[in-house]
């Protein structure tokens, strides 16, 4: 241990007493949604006593609770009574269109970071949630979250890609759709165009609900089955979106679905790929790094992938040329042109 001096002062560990607290927000807001506390403030319950009346907890803890979440700018104060601020009114009442809060609500990360010792001992998940079984249990309680998350990044790429402005009447097959999201967008930018959704059945009846809420459910196809065995069939297709999927697929799962989407596009088709992109040294940004983390614990060969990972992948499956495009929190997306 080197010894502290006038010469070789010793570092400021503030940063570590941080790093080890950082889950504290994460479990105020979990804490939050779980007792109901932004739905009852928003039914008119804004006092100390009222909220614990109303969530049937004790006036000590839920003290102590809002006072945390105005300090996470997620409520608040006016004298004994706390407000909702915008973003918790908008996205974390139970019951109104755009909740995030049902994922939000579960402990399923908390638990299995946990374990993350255990993983990174053993190489292996906790539990494979891309396997079918597991999938049609856990995705359609994620992608409600999701769907709001994704929403205006979703829009952002249908104008990026020039939906409905350059051309009428895409088709597109939208591969391991969840909740529809990113053909969604598209099918607003263009009523004439059409998307075909792949899932798993079950997750399928959770698309027609977000489709019908859309009001887009006529423009849409359903291809139900396991992504890695599903016949796309030959040159159906003016786009291929894969709306974070790849890095729950592995390297060896994701080049293969890019070939067999390559054979599924038209001449001048694109496959377009959204997700978490770390730099290509893996320095950073910190999300894409953390999150393959959470694909060692999830997956069986989930990772994430650089930009120049799936630029040769691309050119591998027989993609001629590839171009990013900015649409926010998910940039850039990939796209892969096929000649």
């Amino acid at each position: 241990m080197t010894e502290a001096n006038s010469a070789n002062p010793a570092p400021d560990p503030e940063l570590l007493h941080q790093m080890a607290f950082s889950f504290l927000p994460s479990r105020v807001l979990s804490a939050g949604l779980q007792l109901g506390v932004f739905s009852h403030i928003a039914a008119g319950n804004k006092t100390v006593a009222e909220v614990a009346a109303a969530a049937q907890a004790s006036e000590r803890g839920i003290r102590m609770l809002l006072d945390a979440l105005v300090a996470t700018q997620l409520l608040i104060r006016n004298g004994p009574a706390y407000e909702l601020t915008p973003l918790a009114s908008w996205f974390l009442v139970r019951g109104t269109p755009d909740y995030l809060g049902l994922f939000m609500e579960q402990d399923e990360l908390w638990n299995s970071w946990g374990r993350l010792t255990d993983a990174i001992r053993s190489g292996q998940p906790l539990r494979r949630v891309e396997t079918q079984t597991l999938a049609e249990n856990f995705f359609p309680i994620l992608v409600q979250t999701l769907h709001g998350l994704h929403l205006a990044r979703a829009r952002a790429m249908a104008d990026s890609l020039g939906i409905g402005k350059l051309s009428k009447g895409f088709r597109a097959v939208d591969v391991g759709c969840g909740s529809g999201v990113w053909g969604i967008a598209l099918a607003e930018r263009d009523p004439e165009g059409r998307v075909t959704a792949q899932d798993f059945p079950a997750m399928l009846a959770v698309t027609r609900e977000f489709l019908k809420r859309h009001g887009v459910e006529k423009q849409f196809d359903f291809l139900p089955g396991d992504l890695k065995a599903v016949d796309f069939g030959r040159e159906q297709y003016d786009l291929a979106l894969l709306g974070n999927i790849l890095h729950s697929e592995g390297a060896q799962s994701s080049q293969d679905l890019l070939r067999r989407l390559h054979a599924a596009l038209r001449p001048g088709g694109r496959v377009v790929i959204i997700d978490f992109l770390p730099s290509d040294d893996r320095s950073g940004p910190p999300f894409p790094v953390f999150f393959a983390l959470n694909m060692l614990l999830h997956t069986e060969q989930g990772d994430t992938f650089t930009l120049a990972e799936y630029t040769g992948w691309l050119r591998q499956a027989g993609f001629t040329r590839v171009e990013t495009a900015e649409i926010g929190s998910h940039s850039p997306v990939v796209i892969g042109y096929r000649n």
